[in-house]
Parts: C-alpha cells; sequence; structure tokens
C-alpha cells in the first residue's frame, strides 16, 4: 500500500470537457466539406511554404506561427476539424525529398527518398512532389493538394 507524502496537499483533477479557450465548430457535414474545398488565401499558403526555411526545426515561436496561421485560415473549424499535418516537397537537397510538419505533435522533420513516413503523411508524398501543389493538407480521412494559387483539390 503506497504511503502519503508527509504535509503533501496534492490533489489530482480529471476534466472531460474541452479548455474554455478550444474553438468549437459551428459547421458540420456538407457545409464543412464545402468549406475546406474553398481557395485557400494567399497569405495562408505563404506561410505553409516557409517551411523549408529551416528555423522550425528547433524554433517552437515559429511552429506556434503555422499552427495560427491555420487557426486564422479556419477560425470557424474545431481544432478536430483542422489539418493534422502538411507535406511538402523538401528543397534542402539530397537525400531530403519531403517534410512533414506535425501539427498534433509540434515538429518538423525532413524526410529522405528511402525512409519511410508515418501513415497518414506517406500517402501525401507523391502529391507533394508533383510540381502542381505546394503543399498537401493532411487530415485523418482526406488529403487537400493545396496549388499556389491556393486552389485546393480533395483526394479522399
Amino acid at each position: 500500500m503506497p504511503r502519503p507524502i508527509l504535509g503533501s496537499s496534492l490533489t489530482t483533477t480529471i476534466s472531460t470537457s474541452a479548455p474554455a479557450t478550444a474553438p468549437r465548430s459551428t459547421i458540420h457535414g456538407p457545409r464543412l466539406q464545402q468549406r475546406l474545398r474553398e481557395k485557400r488565401s494567399a497569405k495562408y499558403a505563404e506561410a505553409m511554404t516557409r517551411l523549408d526555411a529551416g528555423k522550425h526545426h528547433a524554433d517552437r515561436t515559429a511552429i506556434e506561427a503555422l499552427v495560427d496561421a491555420i487557426a486564422n485560415e479556419f477560425p470557424e473549424l474545431g481544432i478536430d476539424q483542422r489539418p493534422i499535418g502538411i507535406v511538402s516537397q523538401c528543397y534542402l537537397g539530397a537525400p531530403y525529398q519531403v517534410h512533414i510538419c506535425d501539427l498534433e505533435g509540434g515538429i518538423v522533420e525532413h524526410f529522405e527518398s528511402f525512409r519511410a513516413m508515418p501513415p497518414l503523411f506517406e500517402r501525401a508524398r507523391t502529391l507533394a512532389l508533383h510540381p502542381s501543389y505546394a503543399f498537401i493538407e493532411v487530415y485523418s480521412d482526406t488529403l487537400r493538394a493545396v496549388s499556389l494559387d491556393g486552389s485546393v483539390s480533395v483526394i479522399e
């Protein structure tokens, strides 16, 4: 039997409700799908294409800026409706091919052509290498390929 720490007044509270600051979605179903098909803003597309600058790898504020850019692009969506990550072509040179920004984990990682990416991201690799797309938004159930002009193609 565990012994209590003398003089300790530790209590643990488990909350099942979402934090008060978490955005709640105001759209669902077909309206949500229509919203996610809309053209992305130039500001958002520019923020997503800056991943190759290298500073996101270790700079926490740069990752937060990417998350903020997504929040600003989709203010009416809940966190669970936003992309879980971004995949795009890597311009750091050989042997790197693509990189991911895992928004849930808050990391940017560069992948060589021979190294597999996490399953949800791996399916976006070929699209990210296509010259028509600037980056690929990865969702749990779809991919959304975004062109430089902000237009969106949906891959189920």
